[in-house]
C-alpha cells in the first residue's frame, strides 16, 4: 500500500510538472506578443490538428499496413519471450556471462522495433527506417555473436568510446558484417544460390535504409509529402505524420528480418536434445518456452505465406 501511495504521489508531481511547465510557456508566448502590443494567437488549434492526425494516421495504418503490422507484431512477441527465456530473473537479466550479449542485443533489438513500429502507427516512414536500420544491425549482430563466442567477448569488452568505435569499424561495419553473415549462412548448410539471394535482398533494403539516415533529396522530399496509406497514390502534408504506403515495405523488411533471425539463431539459442550445445534447453512444461517454439512456426507460415504482398 505505500508503493502505491507514493507511486501515486510521483505521478501527481509529474502531472503537476507538465501543467507548470505549460503554463510557463503560455506565460512567455502572451508575454511576447504584449510586448509588441498585439492580441496572443492561440496554440490550441496546433494541438488539436497534431491529435486529429496522429488518431487518422493510426486508424489508416491498422486498416491498409496489414499483413506486415502483424506479423511484425508477432516477430516482436517472439523476440519479448526469448529476451525473457534468457533471463534468469526478468529484472535483473542473465548471471551467466555467455547469456548477456544475446540477451541485450535481442532486447535492444526488441526496443528499437516496437519504437519504428510506433513511427509507422503515426505516420512517420522515414524516422521509422531509419530506426529499421539500426534494428537490422543489432538482430544480424546477435546473430552472428550466438555462434562466434570470441566476437561476443570482444563485444562485451568494448566498454569505452573508443573501444566501440574500433569494434564496429573492425568487427561489424556493414560490409564486415555481412561478411559474416554469409560465412555463418554457409556454415548452418545453406546452399550457394539461396546465400546469394538473401545477400541480393539485404543489399538492396540497406541502399533504401542508407537514404533514411544520410537523407538524399527525394528521401527528404517523401518525408515531407509521402504517398497515402491508402493506396491512391495521392501524396499528402507529412510534417506531423501521414501513414504511408511506403511503410508497408518498411514493416514488411522488420518482419521478414525478424523471420530470418528466428530460423538461423533458433539452434544456436534453444537445445532441443541433449547432444545441442546450445544456450537454453528447452522444457515443454515452461509457458515461456512453448510460446517461443509455438511462435517461431507461426511466424514463420506467415512471412512464409504472405512473402510477395509489398513487403519486397
Amino acid at each position: 500500500m505505500q508503493s502505491k501511495a507514493v507511486a501515486d504521489e510521483d505521478w501527481r508531481n509529474i502531472v503537476a510538472a507538465i501543467d507548470s511547465i505549460d503554463d510557463e510557456i503560455e506565460r512567455f508566448w502572451n508575454g511576447f506578443y504584449a510586448q509588441a502590443k498585439r492580441e496572443p494567437d492561440s496554440r490550441a488549434d496546433f494541438k488539436l490538428v497534431r491529435h486529429e492526425i496522429w488518431a487518422q494516421n493510426q486508424a489508416e495504418a491498422q486498416e491498409y499496413l496489414q499483413p506486415w503490422l502483424s506479423v511484425f507484431e508477432l516477430g516482436l512477441e517472439w523476440l519479448a519471450n526469448v529476451h525473457v527465456a534468457l533471463s534468469d530473473e526478468p529484472l535483473l537479466g542473465p548471471k551467466e556471462s555467455e547469456f548477456r550479449v544475446p540477451w541485450v542485443l535481442i532486447g535492444a533489438a526488441s526496443a528499437f522495433g516496437w519504437s519504428l513500429r510506433q513511427s509507422c502507427l503515426t505516420g512517420f516512414d522515414t524516422p521509422a527506417r531509419a530506426l529499421l536500420r539500426t534494428y537490422v544491425e543489432t538482430l544480424l549482430l546477435c546473430l552472428v555473436t550466438i555462434f562466434d563466442k570470441e566476437l561476443a567477448e570482444k563485444y562485451q569488452e568494448a566498454d569505452s568510446d573508443s573501444k566501440v568505435v574500433n569494434f564496429w569499424h573492425t568487427h561489424a561495419s556493414p560490409r564486415n558484417l555481412h561478411r559474416r553473415i554469409m560465412e555463418l549462412e554457409r556454415k548452418l548448410g545453406l546452399d550457394a544460390q539461396t546465400i546469394a539471394d538473401l545477400t541480393e535482398w539485404r543489399r538492396e533494403e540497406y541502399e533504401v535504409l542508407s537514404q533514411s539516415s544520410h537523407l538524399s533529396y527525394l528521401a527528404a522530399a517523401m518525408t515531407c509529402m509521402p504517398v497515402s496509406a491508402q493506396g491512391d497514390g495521392v501524396h499528402r502534408y507529412g510534417i506531423l505524420g501521414s501513414a504511408s504506403s511506403n511503410s508497408k515495405r518498411t514493416l514488411g523488411y522488420a518482419a521478414k528480418t525478424t523471420w530470418y533471425f528466428s530460423r538461423l539463431s533458433f539452434d544456436g539459442l534453444f537445445r532441443r536434445d541433449s547432444e545441442s550445445t546450445a544456450l537454453v534447453a528447452l522444457d515443454k512444461e515452461d509457458s515461456v518456452h512453448r510460446t517461443i517454439v509455438v511462435g517461431a512456426e507461426t511466424l514463420n507460415a506467415m512471412a512464409l505465406r504472405h512473402w510477395e504482398q509489398n513487403g519486397r
